[in-house]
C-alpha cells in the first residue's frame, strides 16, 4: 500500500513538474522581460518575433525611464529592438497612437540610431497604410532642426530619405527652404530627390513658391523640376508654364536683363518641347516681351529666332499676327536698308508658313519683292504655298 502510495505521488509531482516547465516555457519571453535586467529585456524582446506584444511593453518601459536613464546605451539598444519588433498591426489599427507612442520614444532617447530606427519603421508602416500624423512628425522635426541651424546629422539625412517616400505638399516648405537658405549642402542632391518624388503632391505648393520668388529662385526652381526626366512631361509644363509667367511679371515690374530674357527662352523651350498649348495667350505676351528684349540686345538673333520658333508652337493661330506684323516691320527695314538678322526673318517666315493662314499673304509676297538674299525669298516662296485659302 505504502509502495503504491509513493508512486502514486512521485507520479503527480513528474506530472506537475511538466506542467510548470510547459507553462515556463510558453511564458519565457514575458517572464524574462518582467524580472530580467534592461539587457535581459532586450534579449527577450529579439527572440520575441514581430507579432509580440512586448514590443509595446519594452517601448513603454523605455518612455517611462528615459529621463531617469538619460544616455544610457543599454536603453537606447531596448528601443531599437522594441521599434524593429513593432507589429504593423497595432499600426494599421491605431496610426495615431502608434505614431505618438513613437514620438515620444524619438524625442525621450537622444540617440541617433533610434531615431534613425523611428523613422524607417514609419516609414514601412506607412506605405501599408498612409497617415497624415506620421508624415507631419517627420516634417515637424526637419522644420526643428533647419531653425536650429543644428549640423547635418544621420536624421537629418533620413527624414529626408523617408520624405521622398511619404511626403506631400506639406513638406515642400522644409525641403525647399534647406536648398534656399543652402545649409547642408551635401544633402541637398537628397533633397532635390525628394522634391522631385513629391512633385506630383505638392504641385499647389510649388506654384506659390514661383509665384513669389524672385529670378533667382526661379532659377533655383527651374533647377530642381526642369532639369529632372523622372518628373512627366505635363508635370515640367505646369510648372514651366508658372515660371514663364512668373518671369514675365518681373519683366514688367523691374528692367529687364539678359539673364531675365535667357531665362524666359529655356522656360518657353520647355513649353514647345511639350507641345504645351495651353500656353496660348502666354506664348503671345511672350513675344512681346522677347521682342523687346531682342532689340536692346539682351537676345541674340538666334536666340530670338528659338523664340519665334517656341511661340509658333505655344500661341498658334494667335500668333499669326503679331508675327506678320513684324515681319513688315523686317521687311520695311530692308526695304530702308536696315539689314535685318537674316535667321530672324528665316525664322518669322517659316512660322507663319507652317501655321498656314491667309491674313500672312501680303508680308510674304513682299519678301519676294525686296533685295533679300535667295535663302530668304525662297523661303517665302515656300511659305506662300502652304497658306490656306
Amino acid at each position: 500500500m505504502r509502495k503504491n502510495a509513493l508512486c502514486a505521488l512521485c507520479l503527480l509531482l513528474f506530472v506537475a513538474y511538466c506542467f510548470s516547465q510547459k507553462y515556463a516555457t510558453s511564458q519565457e519571453p514575458l517572464v524574462q522581460f518582467v524580472k530580467g535586467d534592461i539587457v535581459q529585456k532586450t534579449a527577450a524582446v529579439k527572440g520575441s518575433g514581430e507579432d509580440s506584444s512586448l514590443a509595446k511593453n519594452a517601448l513603454d518601459f523605455v518612455v517611462q525611464n528615459a529621463a531617469l536613464l538619460e544616455g544610457d546605451r543599454d536603453l537606447a539598444a531596448l528601443a531599437v529592438a522594441g521599434i524593429l519588433s513593432y507589429p504593423a498591426t497595432e499600426y494599421e489599427n491605431s496610426p495615431e497612437n502608434v505614431t505618438e507612442l513613437f514620438k515620444s520614444v524619438f524625442y525621450g532617447i537622444d540617440d541617433a540610431t533610434v531615431r534613425i530606427s523611428v523613422f524607417d519603421k514609419l516609414a514601412l508602416f506607412y506605405a501599408g497604410k498612409p497617415f497624415e500624423g506620421t508624415v507631419n512628425f517627420v516634417n515637424e522635426y526637419l522644420m526643428q532642426k533647419i531653425a536650429s541651424a543644428a549640423p547635418l546629422d544621420g536624421t537629418v539625412r533620413k527624414s529626408v530619405e523617408v520624405l521622398g517616400k511619404m511626403g506631400n505638399g506639406s513638406s515642400f516648405t522644409g525641403l525647399y527652404s534647406i536648398l534656399q537658405t543652402r545649409i547642408w549642402q551635401d544633402v541637398h542632391p537628397a533633397v532635390t530627390e525628394t522634391l522631385v518624388a513629391i512633385a506630383d503632391k505638392s504641385l499647389n505648393n510649388i506654384i506659390d513658391a514661383i509665384n513669389n520668388a524672385d529670378l533667382t529662385e526661379l532659377k533655383l526652381l527651374f533647377q530642381i523640376y526642369e532639369k529632372n526626366d523622372k518628373i512627366s512631361s505635363t508635370l515640367r509644363s505646369e510648372i514651366a508654364n508658372q515660371m514663364l509667367n512668373s518671369a514675365i511679371i518681373i519683366s514688367g515690374n523691374s528692367s529687364l536683363s539678359r539673364d531675365l530674357a535667357e531665362f524666359q527662352l529655356d522656360c518657353a523651350k520647355i513649353l514647345a518641347e511639350n507641345q504645351w498649348t495651353r500656353a496660348s495667350e502666354l506664348g503671345r505676351n511672350y513675344f512681346n516681351i522677347a521682342k523687346v528684349a531682342y532689340e536692346v540686345n539682351f537676345l541674340s538673333g538666334e536666340q530670338f529666332a528659338e523664340v519665334i520658333a517656341c511661340v509658333e508652337v505655344l500661341a498658334s493661330k494667335t500668333a499669326v499676327r503679331p508675327l506678320a506684323e513684324y515681319m513688315d516691320q523686317l521687311n520695311k527695314a530692308q526695304e530702308g536698308g536696315k539689314i535685318p538678322d537674316k535667321s530672324v526673318v528665316l525664322a518669322i517666315i517659316n512660322a507663319l508658313g507652317a501655321l498656314g493662314d491667309k491674313s500672312a499673304f501680303d508680308c510674304l509676297l513682299y519678301v519676294t519683292y525686296l533685295d533679300y538674299p535667295e535663302e530668304v525669298t525662297s523661303a517665302a516662296r515656300n511659305a506662300l504655298t502652304r497658306l490656306k485659302w
